[in-house]
């Protein structure tokens, strides 16, 4: 019997698969790297949506890509904070949460999966009801403590803690002093991220500390060059306006 053929075919055959698998793995990289690029303007024209399909692209060629998974419920989160009505927004806010649950299952370390996780169920909380808001205060902290143990330096995290201290009753847990103290450390680890600011300045304004909340916002209108140009637009008008409110008293 004359091997060389098969064994010839068989070669063939496994560098196909090979190549095939390094093809995927760039497209998918492709596909990332074309997506973020359309979240930072997702403003302009259409680029949201495309975000969005390019990350379910890369979703289609590997069901277990985790960074696609996360940043797809991010844009479902996105989707929803601009919904126009309270049932759109929880829909995508559903979406968001089922992205995030699928980059944990992925991989169950994924910092993007948890944190994305936990903005979603503040996201459907706040949406639902003061209730309903409630019964997620501890899920929300299990998913952001589950990323600072991971990722202590993640602004994000300690932003959501320092949102969530402010809103929450002190009954369940809720502090000023902690929502002042993360929010500060999420400005340290982030000093361009404009949304920051604008919640520490909130809670400032909530603490009666009037001097300190002005001072937040002017810091956040000085930022020329945010980490998040299209969150940025829409701190920049929310400051103005909390601002001029403060200027009056």
């Amino acid at each position: 019997m004359k091997w060389g053929p098969i064994f010839l075919l068989f070669a063939i055959l496994i560098s196909g698969m090979i190549f095939g698998k390094v093809v995927s793995g760039s497209e998918a990289e492709t596909l990332l790297g074309e997506g973020d690029q359309l979240f930072d303007t997702r403003d302009e024209g259409d680029h949201a949506e495309k975000a969005l399909a390019a990350y379910k692209k890369g979703v289609e060629l590997n069901p277990k890509n985790e960074a696609a998974l996360w940043r797809l419920s991010r844009s479902y989160r996105w989707r929803g904070d601009v919904a126009a009505s309270s049932d759109d927004k929880l829909a995508a806010y559903k979406e968001s949460e089922k992205w995030a649950e699928k980059a944990i299952e992925a991989s169950p370390e994924s910092v993007g999966g948890h944190l994305m996780l936990g903005i979603a169920y503040g996201r459907i909380g706040e949406t639902k009801g003061v209730m309903k808001s409630l019964s997620l205060v501890s899920p929300i902290k299990k998913e952001m403590n589950l990323v600072l143990s991971r990722d202590p330096e993640n602004d994000t995290a300690h932003h959501v803690l320092g949102v969530l201290y402010r809103k929450v009753p002190g009954l369940m847990g809720g502090s000023m002093k902690k929502s002042i103290e993360s929010l500060e450390t999420a400005i340290r680890l982030n000093p361009l991220n404009t949304t920051h600011h604008l919640e520490l300045a909130r809670s400032y304004q909530e603490k009666g500390k009037t001097d300190q909340a002005r001072g937040s916002l002017k810091r956040l209108l000085a930022i020329s060059n945010p980490s998040d140009r299209v969150q940025s637009k829409q701190d920049r008008a929310e400051a103005e306006k909390l601002l001029a409110a403060l200027q009056s008293k």
